[in-house]
């Protein structure tokens, strides 16, 4: 098994806080990096080096979809995936359009993220989900 740098982007510091206390306990996890911001998120990008990176869609100044429109053509091969409270059909098709793989909901990110992780770490190519 592969273990995996995870990059997560979103301003809620609730949800932050949250992704944190789940992501450190996964096995699949070697290192896990948050920031608040789309330009934070270009920055440390390049700095980490992440396998993955789980994007909040709504976020104030660049905002997850254009700074995942910018990270797929720096990086083709990164693995992005959009995270919002705004599962739909229209926010999925703008985050695919945007460049990531995937949309996980905030409501099922426990349960969506342990699937993703796993799939990644064995090396099953992109895995979607609920996509």
């Amino acid at each position: 098994m592969r273990k995996l740098r995870v990059l997560v982007v979103d301003d809620n510091p609730l949800f932050l806080s949250a992704a944190r206390n789940l992501l450190s306990g996964l096995p699949e996890v070697e290192r896990v990096e948050f920031v608040n911001s789309g330009a934070e998120a270009l920055m440390k990008t390049t700095e980490l080096c992440p396998d993955l990176v789980l994007m909040d869609i709504m976020m104030p100044g660049i905002n997850g979809l254009e700074t995942m429109l910018i990270l797929r053509n720096r990086i083709p091969a990164l693995r992005m995936y959009a995270v919002t409270l705004h599962d739909s059909a229209e926010f999925r098709a703008a985050a695919l359009k945007s460049g990531a793989d995937g949309l996980i909901s905030k409501t099922d990110f426990a349960t969506e993220i342990r699937v993703l992780l796993a799939a990644l770490a064995r090396g099953d190519g992109i895995a979607t989900p609920s996509s």
